[in-house]
């Protein structure tokens, strides 16, 4: 996609609706004038993430990560500004005018795209139509998965023959180098296809556009389960299977069920329970708990029944809790899997899934149990100990010293000892990190270092997020009047903004070059420091800019004066003369600005 022009950006932006853009992804609860919801881009117990719809701007307290809503999708979804921009047009309904052609990555992503829709549909055809997916399709019957999943997830079988994939897309005119990158290959060079005679589950990110693939071996040597390698479209880390299938459901919900692997979730979606994702070829990690946090309070952890599940469902419950869900661990009856259960038994099971949950407490509790002898004293001590990350990712004191309480009671325990031991446990880790001086958050540092708050900085901050008043100063007010050199910059930025038409927020902070100016406008818009007296603030900075700049205009006419009566040369007696109306002039509107003071209340 090429450059979208200024004018065209603020007319998106002004005709975007942030809290809707944002409330897709974060649950935003209105707080005064503005919505507050958890970060989506980093881990938080609190909310620190704030909107304020009527400047269009977005900021957290945490990390420091701010913006318009074009930010926000850039840094959410890992897109360009010029995919942000569609997106936000397309919700806006208006046309896109491009400048330029795209930029080399953004046709590559656009050919990634392409590439994998044609794939999907390709595997897909092996799998229902050809001859050469019979053994695959008898394999998806066999385990009891309806014809209506394969189609709704467009499940889909890449042949045995090694050779077809590669000539099958350089027909399609894709170039060597490009298919090179694109995941799909691997060997020295770059020739072999990755997935061969497997049962392929295309993976879409949430707006169900293939980004990966992947493939459950058939027969043979191998691994069960392979993932394409990372991408420019995927990270296994970011991407949960299925997500774009069960957002709704999770939405509706307000949680989540996280399953072992593809066949699984599959199951649950037969069943008719369609909040089941899975993780891809790794643990559950913290990025796709944070990425379900965004919908969910809650997670129901449904892994194998073996001991690597269970250490699977422990490590759950640990990350989840660190992300602010809520854990619960399925433990479906048998000990068997959800792929087993379906096959075996049907979807009947599958359904009474709430049946077999436990909270993450009692289940990290038995555990701990089952683990270790807590007969004895030392058997309790380690039985305690195996808890504690889990109690240290949860995100309250209540909730920690409750569950460590519950703890000691079904060790028979001392809670007060428990408890002891854990702090000494966290005071003990403390005391072997490495010592570093104390830091402010980035922010707060940035403001102490590098963006001293100023009043000048302040009134031009003010002016910016109330930039309709900037037409009634820039006649009054001139940049020489402000001191600080960042605010000298703002004013700047606005002029260029006025002369441009394009006082929008976004725009103007677009102008500014430094970053710490940027982030200390955004925190203060998040905040609200000048929701309720902005006109104030401005009118009294105002003021005391034009007193400044008086004071110094006559503080430059004295001195003048001064020279010249020193002078004895009959010359200068006529320009003095006219210095000293000057200085009347300039005393009668100082004493004029002295009395519009005196009558403010």
């Amino acid at each position: 996609m090429g450059r979208i022009p200024d004018r065209l950006v603020q007319d998106i932006l002004d005709k975007t609706d942030i809290v809707s853009v944002i409330g897709d992804h974060v649950r935003l609860t209105k707080k005064g004038g503005r919505w507050v919801g958890l970060c989506p881009f980093h881990a938080e117990k609190s909310p620190s993430f704030s909107v304020d719809a009527d400047k269009g701007l977005f900021y957290c307290f945490g990390c420091q990560k701010g913006g318009s809503a074009v930010q926000f999708l850039m840094e959410l979804d890992k897109l360009s500004f010029p995919e942000a921009m569609e997106e936000l047009a397309k919700r806006a309904g208006i046309p896109l005018e491009l400048e330029e052609a795209p930029s080399e990555e953004e046709k590559e992503k656009k050919a990634l795209f392409e590439l994998y829709e044609r794939l999907r549909g390709t595997f897909h055809w092996f799998l229902t139509e050809n001859k050469a997916g019979s053994e695959a399709r008898q394999r998806l019957r066999t385990r009891g998965l309806p014809d209506e999943i394969v189609e709704e997830f467009m499940l889909g079988y890449a042949p045995m023959d090694r050779r077809w994939l590669l000539q099958f897309l350089i027909s399609k005119g894709y170039s060597a180098p490009f298919l090179s990158r694109s995941g799909l290959f691997g060997g020295v060079s770059h020739d072999y296809p990755i997935f061969t005679d497997r049962l392929m589950f295309p993976i879409s990110d949430m707006k169900s556009r293939v980004i990966a693939f992947g493939g459950r071996l058939l027969q043979g040597d191998g691994p069960k389960y392979i993932n394409s390698p990372d991408t420019q479209l995927f990270r296994k880390q970011d991407n949960l299977f299925a997500l774009d299938k069960a957002l709704p459901t999770i939405k509706k919900q307000g949680e989540a069920l996280i399953c072992e692997g593809y066949m699984d979730a599959l199951s649950f979606h037969a069943a008719g329970v369609a909040m089941a994702v899975a993780p891809l070829g790794t643990a559950f990690t913290a990025n796709q708990a944070r990425l379900l946090k965004r919908w969910a309070d809650r997670v129901l952890l449904c892994f194998d029944s073996d001991d690597a599940g269970q250490k699977a469902a422990e490590r759950g419950c640990v990350v989840a809790a660190g992300a602010g869900l809520d854990p619960l661990v399925v433990s479906l009856p048998g000990g068997k899997d959800a792929s087993e259960i379906l096959e075996k038994e049907g979807m009947g099971t599958l359904q009474k899934t709430a049946e077999f949950t436990i909270n993450g407490d009692d289940f990290l509790v038995r555990r701990a149990k089952g683990l270790f002898d807590i007969g004895s004293v030392e058997g309790k001590a380690r039985a305690a100990a195996y808890l504690y990350p889990y109690a240290d990712a949860l995100n309250s004191e209540v909730k920690r010293y409750a569950f460590l309480e519950l703890a000691s009671r079904s060790f028979g325990a001392n809670p007060i000892s428990i408890r002891a031991d854990y702090e000494a446990v966290k005071r003990g880790a403390s005391s072997r990190a490495p010592r570093v001086p104390a830091r402010q958050p980035e922010a707060h540092a940035a403001h102490a270092a590098d963006c001293v708050r100023s009043d000048d900085l302040v009134f031009m901050a003010a002016v910016v997020l109330n930039a309709d008043r900037f037409m009634g100063l820039r006649s009054s007010v001139k940049p020489d009047d402000l001191d600080d050199l960042k605010a000298r910059d703002i004013f700047i930025a606005l002029e260029e903004g006025f002369r441009a038409d394009e006082l929008g927020v976004e725009s103007v902070l677009a102008r500014i070059t430094d970053e710490s100016v940027r982030r200390f406008i955004r925190e203060a818009s998040a905040s609200g420091e000048f929701a309720d007296h902005a006109d104030l603030l401005i009118d009294d900075g105002a003021a005391k800019l034009r007193r400044r700049g008086l004071e110094r205009r006559r503080e430059r006419l004295l001195a003048r004066i001064a020279d010249l009566g020193a002078s004895k040369a009959a010359l200068d007696s006529e320009a003095l003369g006219e210095l000293l109306y000057e200085k009347k002039r300039l005393d009668s509107e100082w004493e004029a600005m002295k009395g519009e003071r005196d009558e403010r209340p």
